[in-house]
């Protein structure tokens, strides 16, 4: 009997945290990291095959695919950029972020909503807040 509570509290201690790792709180904070490296790996774990990303302020809508191409772009912008990140509210399948993304010549504060399923990103919508970044 022992022998099984063991193997039980084993089998528990393994599934737990991966299970964590596709909370959407945990997805988000993923998301800022791998952004913060343009990390093609990162994104190609965390979005959904027929992800979405949505840059409202220039009107455009990229898929996975797209967005993982930008990437090389992004990782020249992103070197000596600070990205913080605070998630403002959790919804049903959709969390709220306030982002400052502060770059050498300019700061951009942004809103940004993700939509999840199944433990993947399926949509990231951006826009445009100001370009101080109030509250950090």
């Amino acid at each position: 009997m022992t022998r099984l509570i063991v193997t039980i509290a084993v089998i528990l201690s393994l599934i737990v945290p991966a299970l964590a790792d596709d909370a959407p709180e945990a997805l988000v904070d993923r998301w800022y990291a791998g952004l913060a490296k343009a990390d093609r790996t990162t994104f190609d774990d965390l979005l959904a095959d027929d992800a979405k990303v949505i840059l409202e302020d220039i009107d455009a809508i990229q898929t996975k695919e797209e967005f993982l191409g930008s990437l090389d772009e992004w990782k020249n912008a992103v070197g000596s950029a600070t990205i913080r990140h605070r998630i403002s509210s959790v919804g049903n399948d959709t969390i709220t972020v306030f982002v400052c993304y502060q770059f050498p010549a300019n700061t951009t504060y942004t809103r940004e909503i993700f939509s999840f399923r199944g433990g993947k990103i399926i949509e990231s919508a951006q826009s445009s807040v100001g370009e101080a970044c109030e509250g950090f």
